[in-house]
């Protein structure tokens, strides 16, 4: 059963706003992986699950993903000029 961009958008909503770890679900290959990323991160079970949904969300749902982590977080410049 797949579930709706909706439902899985309210379940990471926690961790939208955690640059950290939003950085982390970016860089993970899976949802499975991106729990694994978080959990070692923050050691908070909730977060985990969240990024796992963030996961999951970009996995099944990549425009809306987009919309809501518009740019990869791993691109940003370290220009100092």
């Amino acid at each position: 059963m797949q579930r709706s961009f909706l439902e899985i958008k309210e379940r990471c909503a926690c961790i939208l706003r955690n640059k950290i770890i939003v950085a982390l679900v970016e860089a993970s290959s899976s949802p499975s992986a991106a729990y694994e990323m978080v959990f070692t991160e923050t050691k908070d079970v909730s977060r985990a699950k969240a990024g796992r949904w963030l996961a999951i969300l970009r996995r099944d749902y990549p425009a809306e993903y987009r919309k809501l982590v518009p740019f990869k977080l791993s691109q940003v410049s370290n220009d100092t000029a």
